[in-house]
């Protein structure tokens, strides 16, 4: 047989034995194993969320008073010193409240002094005057009757003139009495309870005016505290009401954290838990601080059920500017150097919590008791070691 053929027989009964053996291995072939070794390393339990940055100690600063907003010289988010006009309102109704109450104030102090002064001197003069002439009158008169009375006694005149003086007597003597009453009435004119009277509607209205002279003072609203103006409510032209939030001022970088906390996970917050915050406007830095008071109650918040988690934030990063939405982890248990195993490599036969240790080309079950849980692995207390190599998929080897 020529050698050329005896080479393509060759090839051929060895291409036939490759096939058998390789159709012989994959008859035989075992489990396909995906393993991961048993690490000792840190591991941590978090609570993902969201929060936002709100000043520290902030000063709201409300209406004081009814008013139409005038002016608003320093823009929001500029810098304010303390006692700078911060907002100039205009209030009409304090404005015509006060000078109605300053007319009433004048009338009131005028009609007092007549009442705690008593009549003028002019009055009293006059009336001195015509007392002094009626008197004056009267005795002249009397003096004239009594000589007419004694010629009447002597027949020398006739009983009509001397009527005619008594009847003039008795009129100058009932006008006198009545001018001498008409100056001690004017004297006494007014009581000690009318003179009191008066003296307090002045004292009255004289409040009034100071209290409505304060008011329109307040119309400057000045900034309580130096700081930045990192919210205005109102704008020029606006009306606002007494007691109405028109701005907050903080000062920049004294701020702190109110992350949202699910409902579920609000029983693992606690004081003094590590915060770590993250701010996608700066996606290469991240803030520390810490849990400073967990939830006190649980609010809607859009389709959610959250607590409000406040927390510190360490230093004053002027970055975190109040209102600014972040990302939030908080860091609810930590332990270093504990063994942990993919999630995966966690399954429950018969009930119990094992894992497949591979040993030589052979997986064995052990029972496990796990730590720790997390989104991605698991801490185990007892059960293996470390540098074991545990299946990923138990749930697909057949044992």
């Amino acid at each position: 047989m020529p050698k050329y053929r005896i080479l393509i027989v060759s090839i051929f009964v060895l291409l036939g034995l490759f096939a058998a053996v390789f159709s012989l291995s994959c008859g035989s072939e075992g489990p396909q194993y995906r393993t991961a070794e048993v690490v000792r390393h840190e591991i941590r339990l978090i609570v993902s969320t969201n929060g936002i940055i709100e000043p520290v100690n902030r000063s709201e600063v409300y209406a004081p008073i009814d008013g139409l907003v005038a002016e608003i010289p320093i823009p929001e988010g500029s810098e304010i010193k303390k006692g700078q006009l911060l907002i100039r309102l205009n209030s009409e109704q304090i404005r015509t409240a006060l000078a109605e109450a300053r007319t009433a104030q004048l009338e009131a102090m005028r009609q007092s002094r007549i009442v705690m002064k008593g009549p003028s001197n002019e009055e009293i003069t006059i009336l001195d005057a015509t007392i002094a002439e009626t008197s004056m009158d009267l005795d002249q008169t009397n003096k004239d009757l009594a000589v007419e009375e004694s010629l009447l006694a002597k027949g020398a005149v006739a009983r009509v003139a001397v009527e005619e003086l008594r009847r003039q007597r008795d009129l100058l003597q009932l006008r006198l009495e009545g001018l001498k009453q008409r100056k001690q009435d004017l004297l006494e004119r007014y009581s000690s309870e009318e003179k009191q009277l008066e003296q307090d509607k002045v004292r009255e209205l004289t409040e009034q005016v100071l209290q409505m002279e304060q008011q329109l003072k307040l119309e400057s609203i000045l900034a309580p505290k130096s700081g930045l103006i990192y919210a205005l409510g109102v704008k020029p032209g606006a009306y606002v009401a007494q007691g109405q939030l028109v701005a907050q001022i903080n000062q920049p970088g004294k701020v702190r954290l109110r992350a949202y906390v699910d409902e579920p996970d609000l029983g693992r917050i606690a004081r003094n838990q590590p915060v770590r915050i993250e701010w996608d406007g700066v996606p290469d830095r991240h803030w520390t601080g810490t849990v400073e008071r967990p939830a006190e109650q649980v609010v809607a918040l859009d389709n959610r059920s959250v607590g409000y988690v406040l927390c510190t934030i360490e230093g004053e990063p002027k970055e975190l500017i109040p209102n600014l939405n972040v990302n939030v982890e908080i860091t609810t248990d930590l332990k270093p150097n504990v063994l942990t195993v993919p999630r995966s490599a966690l399954y429950s036969p018969n009930g119990e919590k094992a894992v497949l240790v591979l040993q030589g080309e052979k997986a064995i079950v052990k029972p496990v008791v796990p730590g720790l849980v997390t989104s991605d692995e698991i801490e185990i207390l007892q059960g293996i070691r470390e540098g074991d190599k545990v299946v990923l998929n138990p749930l697909d080897v057949e044992m």
